[in-house]
């Protein structure tokens, strides 16, 4: 037998390895009372198993987004309607709507020409890049939810990637410099969510609890104040951490700001199907970031076309109708262009990564997770106790998703230090403290709806994984000694008290 035989006979080797170690964690987790009651165990066991899956690429990433349903068809952990259930979500009309939208950027060369801008500002530099979409995406993040901003970032940037050469999901899968790149895009998405009540679910879910809890509105204001100090400092570490620790495997994508110039040159002036797909692009994005303004006064059935997921699908499918002034015959978007420019692996990584976190949450295995920080709070220590429970939401938001995270560890904060040293809000520093960890989730699909896009589109989930938990421990870090700096060492009250008292 030759060496590559050899070779060939160890990887089919190890491959089985990895295919059948995924269902033997599944099994090994129905024997450990650790993870809580049987429902709670079926909900870990299914998380380790995707989780492994998708970190070995022991079978094609969509494959592993089925687990849930292998598992159920086993066992009915949950009906199986609400497995099924679990995988829909109103956004899919966004990821679908936006991907569509720029299907049309690229075949007609708008997603073309937004890269060669992008490169001109940024150069070819492959590490530069990955700080320039990171930037970019972090501050958009601050006004919009993690999903949106990676729907319509992450096109732009494989744009620019198709252009340095990384044509297909393969190419940019094996490369970590194009990988880079899209992880850039999904950790941007993610760490300004919480920066202010408009950054994405966890926001909202936080808010609301807050609101509630302290019994009157926390004002947007008020909010941002003490949320965007704490996220640019995060940015800050973390745009350090990815520059000298993520390095890619080349140096600089090809070209140089002359040759994008003439690039530029040669293409012309924007055509009309360019100025269609964009300009239908940004009135949906500016109608989305508007929302807020007009939205208690268009109510009702009438208007319920106006939420922006449905907005960007009803744009999409209007673009099948529009004919092409360049190609007679030709619509601006049309199936032949749908197949070769469509990003397929997304319609399955997003909805599991979906389905994944819902799972966690009502098989109950979230809720054993809470218990387990319990244990902290009995030393009535503000340090170890802001350390534990941002640890553990942030923790929580790795393995599930961010939103779920919230609507998990924020209630748990609030019954658990309501009167903490016998103030009458006890629990508010903690929920600051939290609710900002909560947002520093970058390691695994299902950790926001971001992550799900940006694998999609070929980023590399062995590689998002690996320096994604780094990246949160250090995101959490900062954070957490942010807060105990304010809170616990200063005694700050603009951390302690309520907002607007």
């Amino acid at each position: 037998m030759t060496d590559t035989q050899d070779q060939g006979s160890c990887g089919i080797s190890r491959r089985w390895l990895h295919i059948i170690l995924g269902p033997a964690i599944f099994l090994l987790v129905q024997f450990i009372p650790l993870f809580g009651p049987e429902n709670a165990r079926v909900g870990f066991g299914i998380l380790f198993w995707m989780v492994y899956w998708w970190v070995t690429v022991a079978v094609d990433i969509k494959v592993t987004c089925l687990v849930p349903l292998f598992v159920v068809a086993f066992y009915e952990y949950m009906p199986i309607a609400k497995v099924m259930e679990a995988y829909a979500h109103r956004d899919a009309f966004l990821i679908i709507g936006a991907s569509i939208v720029t299907v049309a950027w690229a075949r007609w060369g708008f997603a073309k020409r937004l890269a060669l801008h992008f490169l001109l500002r940024f150069g070819n530099d492959t590490r530069k890049q990955m700080i320039g979409w990171f930037l970019l995406t972090g501050f958009a993040s601050f006004v919009m939810g993690n999903t949106p901003v990676a729907a319509v970032f992450a096109p732009i940037a494989v744009a620019a990637l198709i252009y340095a050469g990384f044509n297909t999901f393969d190419a940019r899968w094996n490369s970590t410099a194009a990988s880079n790149v899209l992880i850039a895009v999904a950790w941007g998405a993610s760490v300004g969510g919480m920066a202010t009540p408009l950054g994405g679910g966890q926001a909202v879910v936080t808010l609301g609890h807050l609101q509630r809890y302290v019994g009157h509105e926390v004002f947007f204001i008020d909010w941002s104040l003490r949320m965007i100090p704490v996220s640019l400092v995060v940015m800050l570490a973390m745009t350090l951490y990815m520059y000298y620790c993520m390095k890619p495997d080349i140096q600089t994508f090809k070209g140089g700001r002359e040759f994008y110039r003439k690039e530029l040159e040669e293409m012309g002036p924007f055509s009309y199907e360019e100025k269609v797909a964009c300009l239908g692009f940004l009135v949906v994005v500016a109608l989305a970031l508007l929302r807020p303004a007009y939205v208690d006064f268009l109510k009702g059935p009438f208007f319920a076309w106006m939420h922006p997921s449905r907005m960007f699908l009803i744009l999409a499918l209007a673009l099948f109708f529009m004919p092409s002034r360049k190609n007679p015959g030709e619509n601006i978007v049309s199936i032949e262009s749908l197949k070769k420019h469509f990003p397929i692996a997304i319609l399955f990584i997003w909805p599991a990564s979906v389905a994944l976190g819902r799972i966690i949450n009502q098989t109950g295995a979230s809720a054993v997770f809470g218990q387990w920080l319990g244990s902290f709070v009995a030393t009535g220590n503000d340090m170890l106790s802001i350390l534990a429970f941002s640890a553990g939401g942030n923790a929580l938001s790795q393995v599930t998703s961010d939103t779920a995270a919230a609507g998990v560890m924020i209630p748990m904060v609030i019954e658990t230090f309501k009167n903490w040293h016998g103030l009458e809000y006890g629990a508010v520093p903690f929920i600051w403290a939290v609710g900002a960890a909560i947002s520093w989730s970058y390691a695994v699909a299902s950790s926001t709806g971001a992550q799900g896009i940006v694998v999609g589109f070929g980023a590399n989930l062995k590689r998002m994984f690996v320096y994604g938990m780094i990246g949160g421990v250090i995101s959490l870090v900062v954070s957490a000694l942010y807060f105990v700096f304010f809170i616990a060492v200063l005694k700050s009250d603009f951390y302690i008290m309520p907002p607007g008292i």
